[in-house]
């Protein structure tokens, strides 16, 4: 079955407007690390690991905060995979509008 023009265009305003309803973004990694302090009690502590400038960067985390950076993690991973399948949507929008046979001829010798 081939997919017309205009339902490519149309599925691919659907995915910009979920892009648009995603609430916050966050690039990186949570992760908990836990550190023994006296009397053998743990403390956890939070943080965001990313690469920035080539270089990982790390950023400590209020308590309080973690919920939120948790979701903008799993807004940002959201959008990633909307842009992937917004990327083939248009190459095959692309591709589709190009010559059928795009084989090149062998050279006669």
């Amino acid at each position: 079955m081939q997919t017309t023009m205009s339902s490519l265009s149309e599925h691919r305003r659907e995915i910009l407007a979920a892009i648009g309803r995603v609430p916050v973004m966050i690039e990186g990694t949570l992760t908990a690390r836990e550190r023994k302090r006296s009397g053998h009690k743990v403390a956890v502590y939070h943080q965001v690991q990313r690469w920035r400038n080539g270089r990982n960067e790390t950023r400590h985390i209020p308590a309080e905060r973690v919920d939120a950076v948790r979701q903008g993690i799993t807004g940002y991973q959201r959008v990633q995979s909307l842009i992937s399948e917004m990327a083939r949507l248009d190459e095959q929008a692309v591709l589709a509008t190009g010559p059928e046979d795009s084989k090149k001829k062998p050279i006669r010798r």
